[in-house]
Parts: structure tokens; C-alpha cells; sequence
């Protein structure tokens, strides 16, 4: 069994036929954009670049500080029940762990927590369970150091997962300015 292999050098060669080139593309000229205009759709990319991260962090939260909110009052020694609430979110997570903590606030400031988390009151796992009208969420007993300073202070919960297909590793803060009475 022999495969005939028709190309146009062939059969003009051998037959004496002409194939016209149906896939040819004619070559044509590019246009370029002038300089200005580079610029404009340089800038509409970057700015669509920035807008879709920005959405995508904002569907990425996968955490929310239910208690205590900000103003709430504590006195040192006191045992707080905080609440970690699990939010509908479009990714899928994979839980790793949470810390809670507090910081004294000093002049008016207080510490960024990607900084320093202060007294750390819970480091470990994070299972939230289901609640009826609630959602799901879990709470946490702790208790508030005996050594703070009166004053404000920020209550931080911090959040490790492992966010999406991949999975890369997603750590998120959510924090509340309470006051040590």
C-alpha cells in the first residue's frame, strides 16, 4: 500500500498542475501604535492587572473576628470567649491553623501584626462547626494577660490555609482595638 503525498512542488513538478496555496497569508504591514497611545493601553493593562488582584483578594477572605469588635473592654486576668467565624467564600481552603493575640498600644499606635502578634492566647487548629442560623464558626476561651497596661490595645487573629487548586499559602490578619480597663 503506497500514500500518495500531494504538495504543490509535486504535482507542479511531475503533472505539470498548478495547486493554487489555500493557506497562504498574504504578509501585511503591522501597524504601530504612537508612542502616546502605547502608553494609554500600557497603563489600562496595569490597571486592569491591580483591579483583578484586588477582587481576587477580596474573595479570598476566609475568615472573620465575630468577638470581640472594636471599643469592646476588658480587664487584665479576665477570660474572653472569642469567636472565629468560617464566611461563604468562592475558594476552597485548606485549613492549616489560627493564633489569637493582644498588644498593648503605645502614643495612640498600635503594632502592625504582620510586625509582632504580642501575647499570643491561642495558637493551634481551627475546626469551625456548623451552627442553624449562624453559619459556622468555633469559639475560643482565653484569657487576658495579667500584665497588660490599661489603655487600648488590638486583639489579632491570624490565619494560615492553603488557598486554591494549587494550593498556595494564604495568611490573612483581622484585628479589633479593645481597651484594657
Amino acid at each position: 500500500m503506497y500514500h500518495l503525498k500531494l504538495n504543490a512542488a509535486v504535482c507542479n513538478a511531475t503533472l505539470g498542475i498548478k495547486l493554487p496555496n489555500l493557506f497562504a497569508i498574504p504578509a501585511r504591514p503591522r501597524k504601530l501604535l504612537d508612542p502616546y497611545s502605547q502608553l494609554l493601553v500600557n497603563m489600562l493593562f496595569k490597571c486592569l492587572a491591580v483591579f483583578a488582584a484586588a477582587i481576587s483578594v477580596t474573595l479570598a477572605q476566609t475568615i472573620e473576628l465575630g468577638f470581640p469588635q472594636n471599643g469592646d473592654n476588658f480587664t487584665p486576668g479576665q477570660e474572653v470567649v472569642a469567636q472565629v467565624i468560617l464566611p461563604q467564600s468562592i475558594e476552597s481552603c485548606i485549613q492549616v491553623g489560627i493564633a489569637l493575640a493582644i498588644d498593648n498600644c503605645a502614643n495612640g499606635s498600635c503594632p502592625n501584626p504582620a510586625d509582632v502578634l504580642g501575647s499570643v492566647l491561642y495558637a493551634g487548629p481551627w475546626t469551625p462547626e456548623s451552627h442553624p442560623p449562624g453559619g459556622f464558626y468555633q469559639n475560643f476561651t482565653v484569657t487576658i494577660p495579667s500584665y497588660l497596661a490599661t489603655g487600648p490595645a488590638i486583639f489579632t487573629l491570624t490565619h494560615l490555609c492553603l488557598l486554591g487548586a494549587g494550593p498556595y499559602p494564604f495568611l490573612e490578619y483581622r484585628n479589633a482595638t479593645v481597651n484594657i480597663l
